[in-house]
């Protein structure tokens, strides 16, 4: 019955929220999965499968790893964004295009996120529901898989390292599911396993080899929840930092889902995309929004979802979380989202935007219907040139037989 609930919340929420889930028609394509710091990448938006003649399309990535180089004439890079326009040559239906291409250069290593959305219009001015999509990639050199078993590889002593670092480069496990994946700025990780296992081998490579790593709580490990900890020294003592591993050990695994099945924001768009995989998110809202929205659906229908800081929301970044506690009422997961409010010179800033490039759009639509009535007027007089011409040759015809007749019977008197 709850199961039922959730899901007409959904449905009802989703159908006044400008969040748009819908079958997944566009893509975006890369020309390739890695690549090196300073490189570039081309990104190509392609739509399938649905009749479209015009759109707006908004880009976001992740600008501390990326930069924006150039696009299509119809493209622009305003407030971290791509803001790109597209309408169909004859202001008619197309059912596959491919929109693009756009370069990005690579500034720093690490998974690099990027997110579409738009808004979507047909022939009639019919709004198109697509959904959002996204791709990540990888910058710089991807870490090699480490067999526990394997000496750790030892770095040259030449390379230069910074002293004052406490951040991981590698972490894994000896088992599967540990969420979300391993990123050094992310400090908090959650896995369930079964009763059976009694100790976690972790392999943990420091960014500096010269930094200490110290491992406690993975070893003798207790039915319910435990904590390993990965505390890192830099290589000067300036610095300390604590990786922490929350583990439920248990015989229910069911009891131990902590995982979010639907997380979305009323009239605002979460970057990245929602995955339960994912536990740390980005969001922008206006000026005149002091509360927001929030939608957040366990996995599990039983399970407790609690969130905290969607109110009284200040002027920059506020800091929201979604608490989900599984049913065994010992596991948990935290969700995170930093949402920005923009201040009035902000929203002034984007209103304009929006509106520049809404008249963009607005003037190329009015321009395409305009050479269609234009278009139409011309097939329009041909068919009349064509009726009239018809009409000379019926009334030639009509006349010669007439003149015909009347000779003919001239000829009889």
């Amino acid at each position: 019955m709850k199961q039922k609930i959730s899901v007409i919340f959904i449905i009802l929420f989703l159908l006044f929220s400008t969040v748009a889930f819908a079958q997944e028609q566009m893509k975006l394509v890369t020309n390739q999965q890695n690549l090196q710091k300073d490189e570039e990448i081309s990104i190509k938006i392609q739509i399938t499968d649905v009749p479209i003649a015009s759109c707006s399309l908004e880009i976001y990535f992740d600008t501390s790893l990326l930069e924006y180089v150039r696009g299509p004439e119809n493209a622009n890079f305003v407030n971290n964004r791509i803001l790109a326009v597209w309408v169909s040559d004859n202001g008619q239906n197309v059912t596959n295009l491919e929109i693009g291409e756009f370069l990005l250069k690579a500034k720093e290593e690490g998974i690099a996120n990027i997110v579409v959305s738009g808004e979507f219009y047909n022939e009639n001015g019919e709004s198109i529901p697509i959904s959002n999509n996204q791709i990540s990639f990888q910058i710089g050199k991807q870490e090699e898989a480490i067999s526990l078993n394997e000496e750790l590889p030892i770095q040259e002593e030449n390379n230069e390292t910074n002293p004052s670092s406490a951040n991981l480069k590698v972490l894994r496990l000896n088992q599967e599911g540990i969420s979300p994946q391993f990123q050094k700025e992310v400090k908090q990780y959650y896995m369930v396993v079964n009763d059976f296992v009694e100790s976690l081998e972790i392999t943990a490579l420091p960014e500096n080899q010269k930094a200490s790593v110290i491992i406690t709580g993975n070893k003798n490990l207790q039915l319910g929840k435990n904590t390993i900890t990965i505390h890192v020294v830099s290589e000067d003592g300036s610095k300390e930092e604590d990786y922490q591993i929350f583990v439920t050990k248990t015989q229910n695994i069911e009891a131990a889902n902590a995982n979010l099945e639907t997380l979305a924001i009323q009239e605002a768009m979460l970057y990245p995309a929602f995955t339960n995989n994912t536990l740390n998110y980005k969001a922008e809202i206006p000026f005149t929004s002091e509360t927001i929205n929030l939608l957040a659906i366990a996995q599990n229908p039983n399970a407790k979802v609690e969130i905290r800081g969607n109110n009284a929301m200040q002027v920059g970044d506020n800091i929201v979380q979604v608490v989900v506690t599984a049913t065994d009422g010992i596991t948990n997961k935290l969700y995170e989202i930093v949402v920005h409010r923009r201040n009035e010179e902000e929203q002034a800033q984007y209103e304009e935007e929006t509106k520049v490039e809404a008249e963009k759009l607005s003037t190329i639509l009015e321009e395409q219907e305009a050479n269609n009535k234009k278009e139409e007027i011309q097939e329009e007089q041909k068919k009349n040139v064509k009726w009239w011409i018809l009409g000379v040759i019926v009334a030639i015809a009509l006349i010669g037989g007439i003149l015909y007749i009347v000779k003919k019977r001239k000829n009889i008197d």
